[in-house]
């Protein structure tokens, strides 16, 4: 089983409850393997090919990107009035004989909550995104005394003649 279709199977299974209505096992892999280009743009990674050797941290903040893009995406999908069918009779929510009142469903509140989910989901996404970046951070240089300088020998590292404490040089 390739990683996509191990995170589609958990989308799938765990946020969607398996339901097909929402999305397929096929569609949610599709997507992951169509956006590791996102993936490696946030988080500074080169995660390639089929079946990339994602770690837990990865593939969490891959599920969580997932669930970000979809909540957004149906935010507009309910804001254009095509949430799940387009038939006159789904939107209706209630009805009532007594009075003749019938209750439809407000599509504008829907979208706000589609919006307040894909809003929570982009939030948790930055702290796990700053949270892998600051962690898995590695210095690009060393910048001091202990990092030694160019001889101009063969290419060798020196080291200075004199050492440093913490009221000053030696």
């Amino acid at each position: 089983m390739s990683v996509y279709s191990g995170l589609a199977n958990d989308i799938f299974t765990v946020e969607f409850d398996s339901d097909s209505g929402i999305a397929s096992v096929s569609q949610i892999s599709g997507w992951f393997s169509t956006n590791l280009g996102s993936l490696n743009n946030l988080l500074y990674t080169n995660f390639t090919g089929e079946d990339p050797e994602l770690g837990i941290e990865e593939q969490t903040i891959f599920k969580e990107l997932y669930l970000s893009n979809f909540y957004t995406k149906q935010a507009r999908n309910a804001l254009r009035g095509i949430i799940s069918s387009t038939n006159s009779g789904d939107n209706i929510l209630s009805v009532s004989d007594g009075d003749n009142s019938i209750t439809f469903v407000n599509r504008n509140e829907v979208g706000k909550v589609y919006r307040g989910l894909a809003a929570d989901s982009q939030t948790r996404l930055k702290g796990l995104i700053s949270s892998y970046n600051s962690y898995r951070a590695e210095p690009r240089q060393l910048g001091g005394i202990e990092a030694g300088y160019f001889s101009g020998s063969g290419g060798y590292y020196a080291t200075l003649p004199y050492s440093y404490y913490p009221g000053g040089y030696l």
